[in-house]
């Protein structure tokens, strides 16, 4: 395994030893797997952790990284060509297991995390701490459920953490190449879901990386996952009308059922037992407040505003419809569970699937 040189200042108190050692430890004997590598959040996580660890990456653009075809194009920045090391799903595992894997593929997380963990298995390597990276809120129940399929009773000894990102990701393909874009800092709130031990490397990880953070406890990390799910939505029913969030949210009919979508999910979300967190950089439990005891009328004036400020937090990124069973879908589906009507959501998502 290729070693990256790390200059490190030993510090003069005793007390500080317990940082230097982990760091050193971590940049000699761990290995980090980044699966999904060559699209937008793979690539991204391959490339930040790249520069401060030892990465694998594990993905289907493997000759077009070869060829250097695949470019990391950091915002005001000019673009890098991205040259970690990879291979194919079919080559994992090599001699030795990860102590980390972030599994950066699309939802739905189970068919991925059964090949992947079931090769380990087989190896008898000792199971890496799975990332959870995926947008949502069902990566956790299908992740536990695939581990406890490949593991059975000896599942809970595999660390589990959720990771949600807050940098927009753009894809762009430009005369044969790709440009992966997003801008800096990367900014995540993450926690741990099940298993033994803390996420102390992973949050070393994180700190070294220069990555902006907010980490949740166990108890938490279902709130935060409805927190994120809560900005996912913003920008869906402007999708499904072919518009972008900035022509969506200046259109009154639109923005009314932007605000509609919103307003079921916030319901659902708290008739469920849920509530919603702020975080560091969104104060998404302060905006929740406000949508939900403020009539949809009261934002028809502020359109402009409001199409304005999303869009800039959105980085001008279009959204994706390909994952709407996800998060439209989420909404309906919770609505179901404990017997609540969704009708907007339910409109917005019948329209994505027409």
């Amino acid at each position: 395994m290729a070693l990256r040189r790390l200059w490190v200042q030993v510090p003069s108190g005793p007390q500080d030893l317990t940082e230097v050692r982990p760091l050193i430890l971590f940049m000699q004997e761990k290995k980090i797997v980044v699966i999904g590598v060559g699209g937008r959040t793979g690539t991204m996580f391959a490339f930040e952790l790249g520069k401060v660890a030892d990465v694998l990456g594990v993905g289907k653009e493997i000759e077009q990284i070869k060829k250097e075809k695949l470019f990391v194009k950091r915002k005001e920045r000019a673009p890098l060509v991205f040259r970690e090391q990879v291979i194919t799903a079919s080559q994992f595992p090599d001699k030795t297991a990860p102590e980390i894997i972030f599994l950066a593929t699309k939802n739905p997380v189970g068919p991925a995390l059964k090949h992947y963990y079931q090769k380990i298995k087989e190896r008898r390597l000792p199971p890496p701490t799975l990332v959870l990276s995926q947008n949502g809120i069902a990566a956790i129940k299908d992740s536990l459920k695939t581990l406890k399929e490949v593991f059975g009773k000896d599942s809970d000894k595999v660390r589990v953490a959720r990771l949600v990102l807050f940098n927009p990701i753009d894809r762009k393909e430009i005369k044969g190449s790709t440009d992966i874009i997003y801008s800096l800092p990367i900014r995540v709130a993450f926690g741990k879901i099940s298993g033994p031990g803390n996420l102390q490397n992973i949050t070393f990880l994180f700190k070294k990386s220069r990555f902006v953070t907010k980490e949740f406890l166990p108890e938490e990390i279902q709130d935060m996952e409805f927190s994120k799910l809560f900005l996912n939505l913003m920008g869906m029913a402007s999708a499904t009308r072919e518009l972008s969030v900035s022509q969506g949210f200046q259109n009154p009919e639109t923005l009314e059922e932007e605000i509609g979508v919103l307003k079921e999910y916030i319901r659902v979300v708290q008739a469920s037992g849920g509530k919603f967190l702020n975080f560091p950089w969104c104060p998404v439990k302060f905006i929740t407040f406000f949508i939900k005891v403020l009539p949809i009328k009261i934002f028809l004036p502020l359109r402009k505003y409001l199409s304005r400020l999303i869009s800039e937090g959105r980085e001008g990124k279009p959204k994706d419809l390909a994952e709407i069973k996800y998060y439209n879908g989420a909404v309906v589906n919770l609505g179901k569970k404990i017997g609540i009507s969704t009708p907007i959501n339910q409109k917005v998502l019948g329209r994505a699937l027409k």
